[in-house]
């Protein structure tokens, strides 16, 4: 966002990054707006964690809980009713848990990545560069991207979307690395 953002817990924080460095998310804002749920006996206020606008247009409400929270009956039943009303009314609603969150090995992948992100390598190669490099194949190992490169303007890249490597996985020597392409550009990494 290329901004400070309030976050309430670790947790929040931690989604975080992940919606930085998530290339299908445009921009995003932490506790949007007030909105309003029948609870089965009344009507209560209900403040998102954030409102994330997708770049396929779509805008996304999502609640952040740790998992041992949603183990609570009332707790569960409280965010069940909040999804249910909010689909209803027509509004995508998603609740994330530390299981989402700090999915291994892909949060320990995007925390690398994060300083090279904030703080980019120059020069950065082009994009006619770029191209060469993959002119022969659709994917490079890892290791020649590092050799080619050198690892600061390779992490630089990945953390920009420019390059593109599947980051649910073990980043490896022999890791393929692709340009981005089709639904690549809409990742999102939770």
């Amino acid at each position: 966002m290329k901004q400070m953002v309030a976050w309430e817990s670790l947790l929040e924080r931690d989604a975080l990054l992940l919606l930085e460095l998530s290339p299908g998310v445009m921009i995003y804002q932490e506790q949007p707006e007030e909105l309003v749920y029948w609870d089965g006996e009344a009507m209560r206020a209900y403040i998102p964690d954030l409102r994330v606008s997708l770049n396929d247009e779509r805008a996304l409400l999502i609640e952040i809980k740790p998992s041992s929270e949603l183990s609570r009956p009332q707790v569960k039943a409280k965010y069940r009713q909040i999804a249910e009303q909010l689909l209803a009314q027509g509004l995508d609603y998603r609740l994330l848990t530390d299981k989402e969150i700090q999915q291994e090995p892909q949060f320990s992948n995007l925390k690398q990545l994060l300083y090279r992100y904030n703080h980019p390598a120059s020069p950065l190669p082009t994009r006619s560069q770029l191209a060469a490099a993959f002119s022969q194949t659709e994917s490079i190992p890892l290791a020649q991207c590092l050799e080619r490169f050198g690892s600061d303007v390779t992490d630089t890249l990945i953390a920009q979307a420019r390059l593109y490597v599947d980051l649910t996985q073990p980043l490896a020597p022999a890791s393929p690395v692709q340009l981005p392409a089709g639904e690549r550009h809409a990742t999102i990494y939770f």
